[in-house]
């Protein structure tokens, strides 16, 4: 197997943007989600309010993502 010498010494600092990255991503899409819920709706075709649900639920897993907190647990809410 292949092996980088030295590069375990950034796995913290890659898991730690990869989580940043992840959250950015559901964090915009949250965002929009809860900005423009009618136009949203119809574009995934769900109702307003689910749409609503939707944007908050995926609002707070990027912010549990981003801060660290129960991070596992976040992302998988994130799955579903």
């Amino acid at each position: 197997m292949f092996t980088i010498p030295g590069a375990i010494a950034f796995a913290d600092w890659s898991l730690l943007l990869l989580r940043l990255v992840l959250a950015l991503v559901f964090g915009t899409s949250g965002y929009n989600h809860l900005r423009h819920p009618k136009e949203r709706s119809a574009s995934i075709g769900m109702s307003v309010p689910f749409t609503v649900f939707l944007g908050a639920a995926e609002s707070a897993g990027a912010m549990g993502l981003a801060v660290g907190i129960m991070a596992p647990w976040a992302a998988l809410g994130l799955t579903f």
